[in-house]
């Protein structure tokens, strides 16, 4: 299916994937009011904001490869439907039912509070998978794209992975300064060009900048180098 390996449709689909995840792990917490926020009201917003800019940037990229038919066919009904629903949500009596029948009672509160921003960032999702679900089984889920993902460079993924252990280790063992120039000489093995003078540069200004903002500036008790200072 290269329509669904499109760069970026799958970027939409991991802003959407994120905020689903942020909305899980804070669905406990109080989301108070605009006036008096609870711990639970700004991380539901940001999940809003993520789900709604990644159904935003999924839904575009398959308007963008669709033909007249299949938008005549699907994305007319399901926009009409969509607009309905949101119409329906702002009447009282539908938020009310929407509350009381539709969702669990950890997303009463939540919803009733941010209606506005709940609907839009639920209706777009259900959106996308509808209009992915109709696309892959009628629509032209073959069309051929200008954005395809390229396959992964496994070796630049592995150093930098490489990177964040040995500074991990490294950091409470010898000290800020022998992790930087560890990770960097590490990172610089995973470009194209590894140009030893470039690498050296890169070492001493990380190494200067990271001592005057974060032990000097900030005053941090952290070791520069184990030991010594």
């Amino acid at each position: 299916m290269i329509r669904f390996l499109s760069r970026d449709l799958l970027s939409g689909l991991m802003f959407i994937v994120f905020g689903m995840t942020a909305l899980y792990f804070g669905q406990k917490l109080a989301p108070g009011t605009p006036v008096r926020m609870g711990p639970g009201y700004v991380p539901r917003m940001l999940a809003f904001i993520l789900l709604s800019l990644g159904s935003f940037i999924v839904l575009t990229t398959l308007y963008r490869s669709a033909d007249r038919l299949e938008k005549e066919r699907y994305w007319i009904p399901v926009a009409g439907l969509t607009v309905a629903v949101f119409a329906f949500s702002m009447i009282p009596w539908g938020t009310n039912f929407i509350a009381n029948n539709i969702l669990g009672p950890g997303n009463q509160q939540a919803f009733k509070t941010m209606t506005v921003p709940f609907m839009v960032s639920a209706l777009l999702v259900i959106d996308v998978i509808a209009l992915m679900v109709l696309v892959s089984f009628f629509g032209r889920p073959t069309v051929q794209v200008d954005d395809l993902v390229e396959a992964p460079k496994w070796r630049p993924i592995t150093l930098v992975t490489i990177c964040i252990i040995c500074f991990a280790l490294l950091f409470e063992r010898a000290g800020l300064l022998p992790a930087l120039v560890v990770i960097v000489f590490i990172a610089s093995l995973g470009g194209e060009e590894f140009k030893l003078t470039e690498v050296i540069g890169n070492m001493v200004v990380l190494a200067i900048l990271c001592t005057l903002v974060f032990k000097v500036g900030l005053g941090m008790n952290i070791s520069i180098v184990r030991g010594i200072w």
